[in-house]
Formats: structure tokens, sequence, C-alpha cells
């Protein structure tokens, strides 16, 4: 069992150290480092083989190094970290379900019905009219037993913008307990829905929907279990439900109903005691169920007040507010500490918080203000969601004036985040911290996200970035690092940090080559040499990411060289790992040499560079374990497998790629496990085609949907699934796109010309693989 987490304190890390340094100095320090590079030139896509076995007439192999795979913080680098771990089922069960559902029983049995016919089925309506309430109840009839309950609420930190469509399936695989990797494309997230829901019997309900585009990637049915929408789903000419989905549109109640929902909550003599104002009262406004609701609750706490007198008050002001007007006698119930904290939640660009931000924003202690915050829910001026994180109520965000020490209140809320981020990140191997990641990533990504910092702003930051880049390249979520990425360049640039900046151009740099996009990460790189000094005074993060650029885009093999040299020259003393990337950098460099030759005819040259790359990766693996570096060991022994193939020793070429994918695996690197299955399929036998093509389908959806990596995942597919094959060449030339128009290697070239020679579809595909010479 693991020990307890202990509270962060408030210390102050070294502040984000820009492009200074390589490596942290001790543990601690590890957040310092702006952007650790320790993988290698071929990272990303180091080495991509194509062997004989699979594709004819190319007489040495097919390899490419166009990336790096980069962790941002050398403590996560150099620590292997068990498989994140599913969430608990406690997070993940329905709220509370609304008894009695007055008004709603119809729709309620139409749901039901339609979710056990069509598996799928949509609740929609607008906000205050018990869309929620109406789905969570039929999830309940659905789904009792708490175990067989996937619940996720939607909504995001942004008000102003709902959450985009990789975010949402981002979400719905964690509610579904699913291993996060890389989300490339929605097709291959609506497979993990379907393989985690089969004939399980679960209910999925997904909660407060805004778009149907946010959940229009889901499959549509799944045999023996229910998947449950709910919400407005605004509709436009581009992003209308279809018609083959099922649609349960909830309506306003009718009278009779509102008035049995009022009756519900204060009792039938208060009614009674004057029929006509309960008439206009339930004529006027019962017939939303969140407004009812709140008239009930002012009722109950009012019973000095009639029905008559509420309605002369309600009737005074413009009936699209009511809500507002109820909300507003509410809050002038609760107590100043809990009105205050009422205005601080409104104010804050986070749509939710939990009872450890709201504490900082308010500069209190924990347990007044979860006193604070269930007094507010009392009062319906703030709803519960996940994780005992409340939101303020849409309308009562309008009777609350901006607080007076909001600016205090806010910086104190994003040290208090940055000192949870600092704390957390660094230790991502406990279960703890990455539940905490898993629930605060969001709020984070949209702190750092702040328009207009103000100049206080940019310790807390920096270290916020830093974090985030480590726990996202953890979860290989490379559109959130992205996002981050570009959020700190937006905070650098408005703080006047340049050093800072060129880390974020960096690191987007990193990000774009890893996906495959080599014209934007040469964009990247150029901005963030222009914020530096020349290249004498690089420092050695730049000159590796100029090496990496250099080979995704051409075969200037001098200049790369140079590079590296200029590399292993800045790196500070004592850097085993630097070190360890420095050699394996050097032998992807004679593995590219190698190749060319062998394009050339020079089988001898090829052979000597071969056997060269040999030993620096045997010296280069030393290095790695001494350092206790997973990350560096695996990519060492996929190219120490990839040569030995070249070098004609299956047994050790196997034995390594085995050994890689277990390093992989410990290091979290699902990219670099699936580059390793191409390795495997492309190396199997003619006669093991079905077990290769099991390999090149399970690499794809860990892999970018651009690159060289999966062109050639792709070109396998075409011979050993030769009914595909020309879907799988389309793909292929798709993920070769982003070298369209610019300079390319020589294998992209021939890739490219490999899958463009393929046959047409009414051309019979040849039933042999090997080299007809």
């Amino acid at each position: 069992m693991n020990a307890p987490l202990q509270e962060p304190s408030r210390r102050r890390l070294p502040r984000l150290a820009g492009l200074r340094s390589v490596l942290p100095r001790n543990r601690k320090e590890f957040l310092a480092v702006a952007i650790s590079f320790g993988s290698t030139l071929g990272a990303a896509a180091i080495i991509d083989t194509a062997f004989n076995v699979i594709l004819p007439v190319i007489p040495i192999g097919l390899t490419i190094a166009v990336a790096l795979f980069l962790l941002s913080a050398g403590w996560l680098r150099r620590r292997e970290l068990p498989p994140i771990p599913p969430v608990s089922a406690a997070h993940r069960g329905f709220p509370p379900p609304v008894n009695p559902l007055i008004g709603r029983e119809a729709e309620a049995s139409e749901v039901i019905d339609r979710a056990r016919k069509r598996g799928l089925v949509v609740v929609r309506g607008g906000a205050g009219i018990g869309t929620s309430a109406l789905a969570v109840n039929t999830g309940w009839r659905l789904a009792p037993e708490t175990d067989r309950q996937r619940y996720a609420d939607l909504r995001g930190q942004d008000r102003d913008e709902p959450e985009d469509t990789l975010s949402v399936a981002e979400r719905v695989l964690r509610t579904l307990g699913c291993p996060l990797g890389p989300i490339e494309s929605v097709e291959g997230a609506a497979h993990q829905v379907f393989s985690a829901l089969r004939d399980n019997g679960h209910v999925l309900l997904l909660d407060n929907v805004e778009r149907w585009s946010q959940v229009a990637w889901l499959p549509r049915h799944v045999p023996g279990s229910w998947v449950i929408v709910a919400g407005e789903l605004k509709a436009d000419a581009d992003d209308t439900v279809p018609p083959d989905v099922s649609v349960v549109q909830v309506g306003l109640l009718d009278g009779r109903d509102g008035e049995a929902l009022l009756r519900s909550q204060i009792g039938a003599e208060r009614i009674e005691a004057d029929p006509f104002a309960t008439e206009r009262l339930t004529n006027l406004f019962l017939r939303r169920p969140a407004i009812t609701v709140g008239i009930g609750r002012w009722l109950t706490e009012n019973p000095q007040v009639t029905i008559a007198t509420l309605v002369a008050d309600l009737e005074q002001g413009p009936h699209d507010h009511t809500l507002q007007m109820l909300l507003a006698m509410q809050l002038r119930r609760v107590r100043p500490a809990a009105r205050r904290l009422l205005a601080l939640l409104a104010h804050a660009p986070l749509a939710e918080l939990g009872v450890d931000g709201a504490a900082a924003l308010a500069d209190g202690s924990e347990d007044d203000v979860e006193r604070a915050m269930e007094q507010l829910s009392e009062h319906g001026l703030v709803e519960k969601v996940r994780e005992s994180r409340v939101r303020v109520v849409d309308a009562a965000r309008a009777i609350v004036a901006p607080p007076e020490d909001w600016d205090a209140a806010w910086q104190r809320l994003v040290e208090r985040f940055a000192d949870r981020a600092d704390f957390f990140a660094e230790r991502l191997h406990r279960d703890e911290a990455r539940l905490w990641f898993g629930i605060e990533d969001k709020a984070l990504l949209q702190i750092l996200k702040t328009r207009q910092p103000p100049p206080w702003a940019a310790g807390p930051l920096w270290r916020i970035a830093d974090a985030l880049e480590v726990w996202f390249v953890l979860e290989q979520r490379h559109k959130e690092r992205g996002e981050a990425a570009r959020a700190l360049a937006h905070a650098a640039k408005a703080l006047g940090d340049t050093d800072v900046r060129a880390t974020a151009e960096l690191r987007l740099c990193l990000i774009t080559l890893a996906l495959g996009a080599p014209r934007v990460a040469q964009e990247h790189l150029n901005s963030a040499a222009a914020l530096q000094d020349g290249i004498g005074s690089w420092p050695a993060q730049l000159h590796l990411a100029r090496a990496a650029t250099l080979l995704a885009t051409g075969d200037e093999f001098a200049a790369v060289e140079s590079s590296l040299v200029q590399y292993g020259q800045s790196l500070p003393g004592g850097d085993l790992v630097g070190q360890a990337t420095r050699w394996i950098n050097m032998a992807v460099l004679q593995i590219r040499r190698g190749q060319v030759c062998g394009f050339e005819g020079r089988e001898d040259e090829a052979n000597r560079l071969y056997a060269d790359a040999l030993g620096t990766l045997v010296q280069a693996l030393g290095i790695a374990e001494h350092a206790d570096d997973v990350h560096a060991q695996a990519h060492s022994r996929e190219l120490l497998a990839l040569v030995h193939w070249y070098l004609g020793r299956a047994y050790d070429a196997a034995a390594n790629w085995e050994e890689s994918v277990q390093l992989y695996e410990r290091a979290g690197d699902t990219m670099g496990q699936a580059r390793c299955q191409v390795h495997q399929a492309a190396a199997l036998p003619e006669q093991r085609h079905g077990e290769a093509a099991r390999l090149l389908r399970s690499a794809l959806p860990r892999l970018p949907t651009t690159g060289v990596s999966t062109a050639l995942a792709r070109l396998h597919l075409t011979r050993v699934e030769p009914r595909n094959a020309q879907r799988h060449r389309e793909k292929g030339l798709d993920a070769l796109a982003p070298w369209d128009g610019i300079a390319e290697p020589l294998q992209v070239t021939e890739i490219r010309r490999r899958l463009r020679s393929l046959p047409s579809p009414e051309l019979p595909v040849s039933g042999t693989l090997h080299d007809p010479a």
C-alpha cells in the first residue's frame, strides 16, 4: 500500500529556467527545468522498418528518424511509471435520482423503451426544464446497481466555450476506465467505448451535452449496454442530430404537474389556502421545474409569506428573470461568508472548483468553506458536481457584484494550484497524484490560458505549464500538450519573458515533430532560435531540436552531425542522460547514412556503418542503464533490434524488440510500443500474415494520423490485407501529406513511391510478398 500523500507546502520552486539547463541538479528542482531533452532524434518515429518479407526491392530496408518524443522533466525521464489504473467506480456513479419524478413518467418510459430497442437515446431539452433529472432517473431504472453506472458531466471549465470533441472523448474514456493513450481519431475512441461496454449491462450517461458534434462519434448500438445523452444539444446547419438517432424531447410541464411538483415541497394546506393565487402562480411560473423548485424552496423557508404575496412580488419583475429574482431573495438568507464565497466563485474564470480551490479563493479554512458551500447549495445558488465540487448556477451569476478583493483572491488560487501541481507532478508514480491531475488538469489549463496575466503570475504560470507538460506527456495527450505550450507562449509574450517564450516554441516544435508535421515544426524551431542569441550560445536543447528537424526534412547529414556535436558540447558535466542521448542520436545518424548507402548499392559501406552503430548503441545502453533512464533504454533496444536485423541476426533483433516493448510500457510511451509492433509485424515470415495484421491494426490507433510510422504501417497492411489494399494506400499517402511541397528524406520519397505503385483496385494483387528478383 502506498503511504498517504502529505499536504503540499507553500514552497516556491525555482522559476522555469527557460532554455538554460538540461537536467535538474536534484529531484526537488526538476520543475525548474523548462524542457529536458532526454530522448533520441528518432523518438517519435525512430526507425521504421520495411523488410523484404513485406516490401520487395528495398535492398537494406527503410528507416527514418523524424522527431523527438521528449519528456519535459528529468525526474519523469529517470523513473519508470506503472500503467495508469482505472478510476474507481465510486467516481463514476450517477447523481442521486429525483423522486418522485413528477410530470415526466411518459417521457421516462419512452427513454427506457428506446434505449432498450436502439442502444443510444438522446434526452433533449433546454436549461431548467429537468432534462438531467429525467436522464438520471431513467439511468437508475436501467441500472439500479451502482457498479453498472458510468456517468460523466461534460461541462468544461470554460463557461463560454463547450468542450471540443476530443476532450469529450477523453472524458468518456476516463469514465469507462480505459487507459488513456493518444486519442488521434474519434473512430478509435468509439471502438474503445464499444469494447468497454459490450455485453456488461452498463449504462453510460453523458450529461449536459451542449452540441451533438461533441458525441456524434459514439457507437449507435452496443449489445448488452445502453448510452443516454442528455442536454440542450443546440443545433445549427452543420451540427444537427441525425434522423437515425432516437430523440426524446423534454418540454415544459403542464400546469397540473407544476402544481403537483410544488405541492410535493410545501404541503397541500398552504396551496389550498388561496386557490386563486395558486392558479395564477401555476399559470405564470410553474412550467419550468427549476423555477418551481426555487419557489418551493423559498416558500418553505418563509412560512409566514402567502402565495398571493409571492405572486405579487414575482409579477413586478420580468418573467424571463424569475429565477434570478428567487435566487436574489435566497441570497439574503445566507451568511456573509457564504455570500462572499458566491461572489468569488461567480467571478472566477473556472466554472467549477473543489473545496481546496474555494478555500484558496476565500482565504479560509477548508471546513469553513465547505460549510459555506453547503449553505449555498441548500439555497439553490450553487450545484454540486463530481468529486465534491460546485458550480455556480448560471442565474446566480447576475445577482452578485465582483468582489473588491478579487485580485488578491485570484493570486491565492493560482499560487495554490501551482503548489499542488508541483507537489503531484513529483509523485506521478502514485495513484493519488494521477487521480488529482485527472480531476484538475483542465482547471490548470484554463488558468494557464489567462488572456492578460498580471506580472505576479509569471512564476506560478511557468510551474503550472511544466507540471502539465509532464502530465500530458505521461498520458500521451499531444493535443493538450499543444494547448498548454501555446498558452505558455502567449503568457510569456504578454509578460515579456523571451526565455520562457522560446521554451514554449521549442515544445511546440517537438510536439509537431512527434505528430508528423515537419513544416510546422520548422516554423516553431525558427521562432525559438530567433528568441535566443547567436547559434554559438544556443542551449543544448535547441541544437538537438535542430538536428531532429533537419532529419525530418531531408538527408543533410553533415548539418545534423554538426548540431549533434554542438549538443554534446553544450551538455553540463555529469549529465548521464544527456550523454546517452548523444550516443543514441549518433547511432541514428550512422543508421540513416547506412540506409542511403544501401539505396545507392554500396552494401559494404552500409554494413560497416551498421556495425559502427551497433557499437555506439551498446555504449549508449550502458550509460542509460547506469542513469536508470527507462526511456533511453527502450530507444537503445529498439535501435539495437533494427541494426541486428540489418546484419542478419534475426534472433537478437526479436529479443531486443521484445525488451523494448516492455521498457516502453514501463515508461508509459504508447507510441514507442506501437512503433515496435510495426517492426515486429514487418519481420514476421510470409506465412504469418494474420499475426502481422493483428500487430499492425493494434499499432495504428496509438500512432499519429500523419507521419512515417503510420505510412509504413499502412504500406505493410496493403500486403497482409490485400482486400483492403486501396484503403490502406490512400491513408498511407495521407499520412505523408505534411511533406507535400517541402524537402523530404529519401525514405519518405521511397515510401510514397511504393504506395503509389500499388495495383489499382480493378487489377489483381500478387499473392507473393517476396522480391521477384
